[in-house]
């Protein structure tokens, strides 16, 4: 078995397949929590606002950078997902304690309820979707998966935050 990375000069077909692969499984996984998504009348963007929010804990509430770091979102996309959310009260903007001339974006009672139901909705969707890949094999790939996430993007591979699986949060 050979230990060359591909960018050492390895078959770039590797990389391409590879690449091909990620977006296949993204592309299914996206289309398993579409219904949930409709059913709230939510975009894969606004979910993934919520979720961003959600996972910092109380107050729920990030500066617009943190978001654009934590998501695959431009400032521009960023400020119109904003925008619908708090046109239905699941966001609202706070200012930043730290800087008065900027704003934190808040996770509202109802964006806390909303964030939780969805995500509860697209776990059991995600769960649904890979119900058949025994657990093993889904253990084994995310601890692949970080380990490449962390030497393409400079993180490293391996941190206690990385390790740990996202909480489960009941419903109500």
């Amino acid at each position: 078995m050979t230990t060359s990375s591909v960018s050492g000069g390895s078959d770039e077909r590797l990389a391409l397949a590879f690449s091909q692969h990620v977006v296949r499984l993204q592309g299914l996984l996206e289309r398993a929590i579409a219904p949930a998504l409709a059913a709230q009348g939510l975009t894969a963007a606004e979910l993934d606002v919520l979720g961003a929010l959600r996972s910092v804990g109380d107050p729920y509430q990030l500066r617009p950078k943190e978001l654009t770091a934590r998501l695959l979102l431009t400032t521009g996309g960023l400020s119109n997902v904003l925008r619908r959310l708090d046109a239905r009260g699941l966001v609202s903007r706070v200012p930043d304690p730290q800087d008065g001339r900027s704003h934190n974006v808040r996770l509202t009672p109802t964006g806390i309820a909303a964030a939780e139901t969805i995500t509860a909705e697209a776990t059991a969707a995600l769960h649904g979707a890979l119900s058949a890949v025994p657990t093993e094999m889904l253990e084994a790939t995310l601890r692949q998966l970080r380990s490449i996430l962390g030497a393409v993007d400079g993180v490293p591979a391996v941190s206690p935050a990385a390790e740990r699986l996202p909480e489960a949060r009941p419903q109500g």
